[in-house]
């Protein structure tokens, strides 16, 4: 009698350190086990496909602080997390995310009013560039007419240079002769001067082209960086806007127990009382 009462006493010790292990290796085998602080904090549960860089992308717009969750939870394995498991977030990790992306909203603005300014300042560039292209061009043409003007002066005085010598009279043909040759060379002089003049506004102008498209190019990529930076600041307002409606939501630092544990905690009070009840039991009528 007493080695069943023994056995009996041996089979229900066995019987509660297995339902506590049971319990243990269920506890154990999570992998995320979140910790207790006295920080805010807030607690989210992983679904599936769920990553620890990208949940930080999500929650805290950053994903390159997933190590700073080590601070907040135990890990088995951060590159293993399963659909079901929970994680705790630092709120205040949060709000200083919220104060780094104000900071970045508040550099992006003032980088695009530098760059709106910088643009306008080009624009009056090219403006004033092309109306010193326009005068040029003006002035190009009136040297040109003065050339055509002074071509024809000249074929006008070779003409009269060719009738002179059909003149019979040898010392009218050579004083005529010298005056035509004199006021033709003075006329060639002149053309050679205002030949030069051309070429000089045309090097300018070809400089002036030069300089007016590469005020361009310089407008048009300002233009795109303004472009970029637009869309940096509507990413930068969007990540904000989410940022502050996960702080909003945020429910503090303690966690609700969860079905699962509640069931294993149950359990294992259930087997602890029975298992005293039966101890007790057999112990008393063992002293009858």
């Amino acid at each position: 009698m007493t080695f069943i009462k023994n056995t009996l006493k041996l089979t229900l010790v066995l019987y509660i350190c297995v339902a506590l292990t049971g319990v243990y290796v269920l506890s154990a085998s999570a992998r995320i086990t979140p910790k207790e602080t006295e920080e805010e904090t807030t607690l989210i549960t992983i679904k599936k496909g769920d990553t620890l860089w990208d949940l930080c992308q999500e929650y805290l717009k950053d994903p390159t602080k997933w190590p700073e969750l080590k601070k907040y939870n135990d890990f088995s394995n951060p590159d293993l997390i399963y659909p079901g498991e929970r994680l705790r977030i630092p709120v205040s990790l949060a709000k200083d995310m919220g104060e780094d992306l104000n900071d970045e909203g508040r550099n992006l603005n003032d980088e695009l009013a530098a760059s709106n300014e910088e643009a306008k300042a080009t624009k009056e560039l090219l403006e004033n560039a092309e109306k010193e292209l326009k005068k040029l061009m003006e002035d190009l043409k009136k040297i040109q007419s003065k050339v055509a003007a002074l071509e024809k002066e000249l074929k006008s005085k070779d003409m009269q240079l060719k009738e002179a010598e059909k003149v019979s009279s040898e010392a009218l043909t050579s004083i005529v002769r010298i005056e035509l040759a004199t006021t033709q060379e003075a006329l060639q002089k002149k053309l050679n001067q205002v030949n030069r003049n051309v070429n000089g506004l045309e090097k300018l102008i070809t400089e002036k082209n030069s300089a007016i498209e590469a005020i361009k190019g310089k407008i048009a990529s300002i233009e795109q960086n303004n472009e970029n930076l637009l869309k940096q600041i509507e990413m930068n307002q969007e990540a904000l806007k989410e940022l502050n409606i996960y702080l909003k939501n945020a429910k503090g630092i303690h966690e609700e127990p969860s079905s699962t544990k509640r069931t294993l905690a149950f359990v294992t009070t259930v087997a602890a009382g029975v298992g005293w009840f039966v101890l007790s039991s057999i112990g008393g009528r063992s002293g009858e």
